[in-house]
């Protein structure tokens, strides 16, 4: 008899199994369309066999099938590899809109942008050094002029728009990090409560595990199972989830970006662990997108930065060495400053020794002792330079001054000097204002400071303004030989002559110009590179005197166009870069999302067909347990009826 009740408990198992299979089949069937989900499978296992007596012996006969345990189809190698590869693509693919907007912003398809306003305000220099006299020329330098500084600051303008919603979106996905952190913890806290009698908590950890997937787009996590079934989980040093415990993430207080050296005009925030209150530094995903963007985005401010620094530097300091229509004219010391002592006793000098390094001028008695030989100009056998009438002059005191075109700046104010600065410790390059009669007492500019002063000259919005733009110069080749001399003030109201060399600023490199000796090689050399207090200082940031030091230039030594076309092919570059590395890691996740499907994902077919397996052997159970039933009915109702 106990063998008969035993098929009947094996058949009970079988239908039991199978109907756990078939649940579960039904299960995956209605999940397949669900994000995270994975795939379940009943795994099932013999009972143990009984021992039963036979005419032969013992024989071991097996007493069914038992449900072990309900699994995910989970492989975990390639949830480790989606975690460690997925924050790197949400990194190039944030990186990518950044420069998309980037691109757009110095767009110059439509002839409408920076590079177009460059090549128009560069050839309205041409035409006036045909033309200085024509009033109509004259104003079109000024309304390009114009145009060009508009376009500078519209730029600005936008990059600081994108670098603030950077930071907006910044705020908002740190704000869902909050959130999936938050849900982590509570489903940690679930599943150590479900799997404490032994049982796999699936859907649960399932849940779990499609948040981390979320987690890995915004930064670089480590991903670690304890024990019990929990998650800890860790980027960049810090635990964000340990059991039921977490971390939050939060922006810090906004800070002016003056603050770290550089004004761009932009409230700046860092990442911050609350409970530590220590700056967070993502590895990757998209909350290190943002950073970089914003970076990346300060740095193309700091590109239109340098560009007016030259402007309202170098180029005005050449428009300065040019004479405008009325002629006027003012006394400089030596340094280019500003000479502001008596000039009623003037003694005008002559000649000047070429051959020295310092600004030595001859004196009225050495000046008598020159002599001109073979085409030049000795005294003693030191060669000497003949200067103009009314160009230099000694002072009462024997300091020499000269006599300049009293010319107001291009663009900025006409009363105040503008002095190109750099920090070599953190590279940023800085620009001096100062009123000439008060050097040491100026103001140091940066970022948007520098690109908000690139301003039109407002004395040429006056009535006949144009007349204060200089297109006649005040230097000249010295008959042909390597250096040059100044020009009294003449009839040169039409001469066009500093407006060829305003013109050569925009293409010509500052070595050209300097090796080429031109006239305009005397602006770039008195631009001797200086850090933020002004000291003279070398190529590596040391403080030197006039003989070591190097020529400054904001720009790398280029002129402004090249400067302009390097950065922009800088982008291009950088854009290009982003976008092929984006389509590398997008084709890398495919394959391991397709590593992953295969084996988490629901695949209809085998579904389908486990679905028919489960029913039959469901089936066929409940006819073998019906057969035994009659066999015990026939055995218990019928045996024995004879002899009642």
């Amino acid at each position: 008899m106990r063998g008969t009740f035993a098929g009947l408990n094996t058949m009970v198992r079988g239908i039991m199994a199978n109907q756990l299979s078939l649940d579960t089949t039904g299960h995956n069937i209605t999940n397949a369309g669900t994000e995270g989900y994975s795939r379940q499978v009943v795994t099932l296992a013999t009972t143990n066999a009984e021992q039963r007596p036979s005419a032969h012996g013992t024989v071991m006969v097996g007493s069914g099938v038992d449900a072990l345990a309900v699994n995910r189809a989970r492989d975990v190698y390639a949830d480790i590899q989606y975690w460690n590869e997925n924050p790197t693509q949400q990194y190039y693919k944030t990186m990518a809109v950044n420069y998309d907007r980037l691109e757009t912003i110095f767009d110059d398809s439509r002839n409408l942008g920076i590079e177009k306003s460059i090549n128009k305000f560069y050839q309205t220099w041409v035409d006036l050094s045909t033309s200085a006299s024509n009033s109509s020329s004259r104003t079109q330098v000024i309304e390009q002029g114009r145009e060009l500084s508009d376009r500078i600051q519209a730029a600005t303008a936008d990059l600081q728009e994108q670098i603030r919603s950077e930071y907006t979106d910044l705020t908002a996905e740190l704000g869902q990090i909050d959130d999936i952190l938050e849900q982590i913890s509570i489903f940690n806290k679930q599943i150590l409560a479900q799997e404490v009698t032994g049982a796999q908590a699936n859907d649960l950890r399932d849940k779990r595990d499609y948040l981390v997937d979320q987690l890995s787009n915004y930064l670089n996590i480590n991903v670690t199972e304890t024990e019990k079934g929990s998650y800890q989980i860790t980027s960049g040093g810090v635990t964000l989830v340990n059991g039921v415990a977490r971390t939050h993430l939060i922006i810090s207080e906004g800070v002016s970006s003056s603050v770290y050296g550089v004004d761009y005009g932009v409230t700046d925030y860092n990442i911050k662990v609350k409970e530590s209150n220590i700056v967070f530094i993502p590895q990757s995903g998209i909350l290190k997108a943002r950073l970089d963007a914003i970076a990346e985005d300060k740095e193309y401010i700091d590109k239109l930065a340098n560009m007016a620094s030259f402007l309202l530097s170098t180029f005005n300091d050449q428009h300065k060495q040019g004479w405008d229509i009325d002629g006027r004219y003012k006394f400089v010391d030596e340094n280019g400053k500003d000479y502001t002592g008596s000039t009623d006793d003037l003694e005008a000098v002559q000649y000047r020794l070429k051959t020295s390094d310092e600004p030595y001028y001859l004196s009225e008695f050495e000046a008598s002792n020159v002599v001109f030989k073979d085409g030049k100009y000795y005294l003693g056998e030191d060669e000497v330079v003949k200067l103009n009438d009314d160009t230099v002059y000694k002072t009462s005191d024997g300091n020499y001054i000269s006599k300049v075109p009293d010319t107001i700046n291009f663009y900025g104010q006409s009363n105040l000097g503008y002095e190109y600065r750099y920090d070599f410790d953190s590279d940023s390059n800085y620009l001096y204002v100062y009123e000439p009669s008060n050097y040491y007492n100026g103001e140091l500019l940066s970022g948007v400071q520098i690109i908000r002063a690139l301003e039109i000259n407002s004395k040429f919005n006056e009535n006949q303004g144009n007349r204060y733009l200089a297109a006649a110069t005040s230097k000249q080749y010295n008959d042909g030989s390597e250096d040059w001399e100044d020009m009294g003030w003449g009839s040169r109201t039409g001469d066009g002559t500093n407006a060829v060399y305003m013109s050569e600023l925009f293409n010509i490199s500052m070595e050209t110009i300097i090796s080429d000796n031109k006239a305009n090689a005397a602006v770039y050399k008195k631009c001797f590179l200086r850090d933020k207090e002004g000291y003279l200082i070398d190529e590596k940031g040391k403080r030197v005197g006039d003989e070591n030091a190097v020529y400054a230039t904001a720009m790398s030594k280029l002129s402004i166009n090249s400067y302009y076309q390097q950065s922009m092919s800088h982008l291009g570059i950088n854009a290009y870069s982003v976008d092929t590395n984006f389509e590398a890691m997008e084709n890398i996740m495919t394959q391991i999302q397709n590593w992953r499907d295969s084996t988490a994902g629901v695949d209809w077919n085998e579904e389908l067909t486990n679905m028919i397996k489960f029913q039959k052997g469901f089936s066929s159970c409940s006819r073998c347990l019906n057969a035994m039933d009659e066999m015990l009915d026939r055995l218990v109702n019928s045996t024995g009826v004879v002899g009642r």
